[in-house]
């Protein structure tokens, strides 16, 4: 949790994700904030709390 804080890697739960509006929508499995994913692109925090 000290490294998550300190430089905001996310690790997105593969087993949460799933399509929604055109995008993949996941969770960080650490901090629990959403993770969005546009095709193409890479994984991203939406500063959201699922």
């Amino acid at each position: 949790m000290i490294l998550h804080t300190l430089f905001g890697r996310h690790l997105v739960d593969f087993k949460a994700s799933h399509w929604d509006r055109g995008r993949f929508v996941s969770r960080c499995t650490v901090c629990g904030c959403e993770m969005v994913k546009l095709p193409g692109l890479t994984w991203q925090a939406s500063g959201r709390r699922v």
